[in-house]
C-alpha cells in the first residue's frame, strides 16, 4: 500500500514539477513581452518626438517665410502709397499755383495779355 502511495506522490511531484516549469516559461514569456513593449514604446516615442520636432521646425520656417512675404508686400504698398502722396501733393501745389495764376489773369485788362495768359492756363 505504501508503494502505491509513493507512486501517487511521485506522480503528484512530477505534475507539480511540470506545472512549475510551465509557469517559469510563462513568466519568462510575459517578462520578455513586457521588455519588448517597453523598448518598442520608447522607440515609438522617440520617433514621435523627432517627427514633432520636424513639424515644429517646418512650421517655424513657413511662418518666417510668410512673415517675410507680408513685410515685403507691406513695404511695397507703403512705398507706392508714399509715391502717390508725393505725386498728389505735387499736383495739388501745381493746381494751387495755376488757380492763383488764373485768378490773377482775371484782373488783366489788356485783351492780348489776357488771351496769352488764358492760353497758358489752358495748356
Amino acid at each position: 500500500m505504501m508503494d502505491t502511495q509513493k507512486e501517487a506522490l511521485c506522480r503528484i511531484i512530477s505534475t507539480l514539477a511540470n506545472k512549475n516549469e510551465e509557469l517559469q516559461t510563462f513568466l519568462e514569456t510575459v517578462d520578455n513581452t513586457l521588455t519588448g513593449l517597453q523598448e518598442e514604446s520608447c522607440k515609438v516615442m522617440s520617433e514621435l518626438e523627432a517627427e514633432l520636432e520636424q513639424l515644429s521646425s517646418a512650421l517655424e520656417e513657413k511662418g518666417a517665410a510668410l512673415c517675410d512675404v507680408i513685410k515685403e508686400e507691406k513695404q511695397r504698398k507703403e512705398a507706392e502709397l508714399q509715391k502717390q502722396i508725393l505725386e498728389g501733393k505735387s499736383a495739388l501745389l501745381s493746381c494751387e499755383e495755376l488757380l492763383e495764376f488764373a485768378n490773377q489773369t482775371l484782373t488783366i485788362t489788356n485783351e492780348e495779355e489776357f488771351l496769352k495768359a488764358a492760353k497758358q492756363i489752358k495748356e
